[in-house]
């Protein structure tokens, strides 16, 4: 049995030996962490210096010339015109003062009158049209055409179209032809028609 004296150099052995080798696995991974080649490569694009990106030269744009748009000075109020009675006309503007004593209707103007007529002829085509009237129809298509030659929505052409197809149902020229009405003239108000009189099957 060990004496008290050699247990306790024993110990101090131990520790010591434990100090030595924490020293040497302390200076060992010290001396590994300083080697380059031996870092992550991740660890070494982290270390990196952040490269800077190259500046673009931006061209300078050309300068687009300013409009300036004038605005058109308002004009006064219209004069008032009088009837020959002295009783002044409704104005015509709805922006025009009116006046404060009693006034005459605007007076109707020929442009009123053309359209008017023009409404009332259409009223009668389309009548002809319901009543499948083909002689009649093809009068006042003439009438129509004789009156108002500038026909902007192709209504005669419409109108004609559907004159044909009552009196030769089943042509297939004039299907392809009222076909060709129906898919083009998209704001006329006569496609509904068309349809039903050229391409209903009727």
């Amino acid at each position: 049995m060990l004496s008290d004296g050699h247990h306790s150099t024993g110990k101090q052995v131990v520790v010591a030996s434990a100090t030595v080798l924490a020293i040497l696995l302390a200076l060992g991974a010290w001396w590994l962490l300083r080697q380059p080649a031996l870092i992550s490569p991740l660890v070494a694009a982290r270390n990196e210096a952040p490269r800077k990106r190259p500046v673009a030269h931006r061209t300078a744009l050309p300068s687009v010339p300013t409009t300036v748009v004038e605005t058109p000075a308002k004009r006064g109020p219209a004069p008032l015109e009088y009837a020959s009675d002295g009783v002044p006309f409704m104005p015509a503007s709805g922006d025009d003062p009116h006046p404060k004593t009693y006034v005459h209707p605007h007076p109707i103007t020929p442009a009123h009158l053309r359209i008017y007529r023009e409404n009332n002829l259409l009223y009668q085509l389309n009548e002809a049209m319901d009543g499948r009237e083909v002689s009649r129809l093809r009068g006042l298509i003439k009438v129509y055409r004789d009156e108002y030659p500038e026909d902007p929505h192709a209504m005669q052409g419409g109108y004609t179209l559907i004159a044909d197809c009552i009196e030769f149902p089943g042509d297939p020229t004039t299907r392809a032809s009222a076909q060709r009405y129906f898919s083009e003239e998209i704001a006329s108000t006569l496609r509904r028609f068309v349809l039903r009189h050229c391409l209903s099957g009727r």
